[in-house]
């Protein structure tokens, strides 16, 4: 099997992919589906894990440093998207930015191209049966947060971060 080819975008090498659920609470009752990620290796050695479908971006010198501030970043905006806007215009925010353009055309292209080469190998980005897992896991993680008094959930989506990814695939290594 082996390493599989590099992908390159503008701002470094595709290193990974992966899927993110932010859950439901009792202060953020939206249902936002999954969204995908990649995990981009810049020139300089640092990680940016970037949101596609929002366009979220979260750094870090360690992949899971970046993953956990992206989904930091992308909890801060969904929660201030709709804090901040009617609920109808913060759905069409959110409509808007799942339009492609020349960025998340690249992204997606990327993206797609990852999911290409592991299937050529045989390798799954779908596992339904460990997504269920976790998703099961998540949910019963946010129940007890949320039986907790509202000034002990402060700082809690950064310590959750890692629980929200539902899915990561890296490239380099082989099944």
């Amino acid at each position: 099997m082996g390493l599989l080819p590099s992908i390159i975008v503008k701002r470094g090498e595709v290193i990974g992919i992966g899927k993110v659920k932010i859950p439901r609470t009792r202060d953020f009752d939206h249902e936002i589906q999954m969204l995908s990620f990649l995990v981009i290796k810049e020139p300089s050695g640092s990680f940016i894990s970037t949101c596609i479908h929002l366009r979220i971006d979260g750094y870090g010198g360690t992949i899971r440093e970046a993953q956990g501030d992206m989904v930091e970043n992308i909890s801060y905006f969904l929660a201030k998207n709709f804090e901040s806007l009617s609920v109808e215009d913060a759905w069409d925010n959110l409509r808007d930015l799942f339009k492609t353009d020349e960025w998340s055309n690249e992204l997606w292209d990327a993206y797609h191209e990852v999911q290409i080469q592991l299937s050529t190998q045989g390798r799954p980005t779908d596992n339904v049966e460990h997504l269920q897992q976790r998703l099961e896991s998540l949910a019963e993680r946010v129940r007890e947060l949320e039986s907790r008094e509202a000034r002990e959930l402060e700082g809690e989506i950064s310590a959750l971060g890692e629980n929200l990814i539902v899915d990561y695939t890296p490239v380099e290594k082989a099944a």
